[in-house]
């Protein structure tokens, strides 16, 4: 039992202060992404267009979950760094591993890339009516990889992005942004 209260003793005196900051990090990080979010956010409530405010919290909400998975990695590689562990192996094994996946994984790229430009285009955005396909419903959420609608019935349809070769926006008037 002492063994281990004093490796828990030692283990806070030599990382207590770099942990702490690390944590400190990590929620100004966080906070930061979501202020910044909002700010954006609220640049569109003085516009008139609903359509202009659904597209801001759509890409919002893309942003803080890329921006989540950024910050997670980095203080994981930080811990991992702290602990004497080099982490440039890490790094180099991940590059190559991320091209394999890369050349393995092309429908999720073209998913990736077809959500880029759903969103950049403003073909459709979260609370539109729009017909994919033989469905026909509300944009329940739109994330960089999938379109998710619920049609009257509450069925809910999942589409690919990089599937959908035509998507009709029935919210949509004859004015397009």
């Amino acid at each position: 039992m002492e063994n281990l209260q004093s490796f828990v003793l030692t283990m806070v005196k030599t990382y207590g202060k770099d942990v702490i900051w690390i944590a400190v990090l990590f929620f100004l990080g966080k906070g930061i992404l979501k202020r910044v979010v909002k700010h954006l956010i609220k640049l569109t409530d003085h516009k008139e267009d609903e359509k202009i405010k659904k597209r801001a919290e759509t890409l919002g909400h893309i942003i803080i979950a890329t921006g989540n998975v950024v910050i997670y990695i980095i203080i994981f590689l930080m811990i991992l760094s702290l602990f004497g562990i080099d982490i440039r192996p890490i790094l180099a094994g991940a590059g190559i591993i991320g091209l394999a996946i890369g050349f393995g994984t092309q429908s999720l790229v073209k998913d990736f890339v077809s959500g880029l430009y759903i969103l950049i285009e403003n073909q459709y955005g979260i609370g539109d009516r729009v017909k994919i396909g033989g469905a026909e419903g509300t944009v329940v959420k739109i994330t960089i990889r999938s379109t998710i609608l619920r049609d009257d019935e509450g069925k809910t349809y999942y589409f690919q992005n990089g599937s959908i070769n035509n998507a009709i926006n029935l919210s949509q008037g004859s004015e397009l942004n």
